[in-house]
Order: structure tokens, then sequence, then C-alpha cells
């Protein structure tokens, strides 16, 4: 075999795998932009007040939304991490918890009391005026 073919092959192969990964930008930058749905808080009365929660299904995401300050609001993904039960939030102490094992998040999705040793999945959320604005 001679070495101008084997720098072919390299050539080649080094060009296919530059144009496999030119291909694949634009694929990774539009989901890491994500979507925006924006969901007026007239449909969230619950949202309304500091310490509300509900978990909502947005563009076919179950989301739970945590209005954590006068000017806040979060957003996570609200399956455990631990078995994948439900969390909720309990606005006493502040945290998400899961109902079925007893697991603990923070506000911002951590981990505090397991048995889920993994945090929870969050989605940037804002308060825009009378809007609650996820981007999934």
């Amino acid at each position: 075999m001679s070495s101008s073919g084997f720098g072919r092959r390299r050539f080649l192969l080094g060009s296919g795998l530059s144009l496999g990964t030119l291909l694949a930008l634009p694929t990774v930058a539009a989901r890491a932009e994500g979507h925006k749905v924006a969901v007026p808080l007239a449909k969230l009365e619950v949202l309304k007040s500091v310490g509300g929660s509900i978990a909502l299904k947005l563009k076919d995401k179950l989301v739970l939304l945590v209005r954590d300050s006068a000017t806040s609001v979060r957003a996570f993904n609200p399956i455990c991490t631990h078995r994948q039960c439900v969390v909720a939030f309990s606005a006493n102490d502040r945290k998400i918890k899961c109902p079925c094992h007893g697991s603990q998040f923070d506000l911002d999705g951590h981990v505090v009391h397991g048995p889920a040793s993994r945090a929870l999945e969050t989605y940037a959320a804002e308060l825009a005026g009378e809007q609650v604005i996820v981007t999934l």
C-alpha cells in the first residue's frame, strides 16, 4: 500500500468528521436556545403570590412552576430523579419534596435529602409583566 493512499484516507476521514460536526451545529444550537412558552398569570392564579406553585404541561413537558419571590419564578422538571415520582413544592420550608421516598430538593433543584442522588432538571423562567415565560 502506498503512503499516498493512507494520506487520502486520512484526509477523507477528517473531512467527513468535520462535515458531520458542521452539520450537527445548528441542531445543537437550536436545542441550547430552547422554546419559549408564555403563560398569562391570569391563568395561573396560584402563582400571583409568593409561595404558590403549580405543575402543568407546557409543550408536551410536565413543568413545576414555583413563585419564589415577588419578582421571580422558577421552573423544574417535576419528575424525581430517584424513582420518577412527581414532586411538589412545600411553601412552609421552601423545599421541593417527593411523596414516594422522601427526597427533597432546594430551589436550585439540588438534592438536600436523599435517596435521590441527582438534581432536578431546571428550566429558565421569568416574570415579564403579567406573564410567566419558560424556556424549555
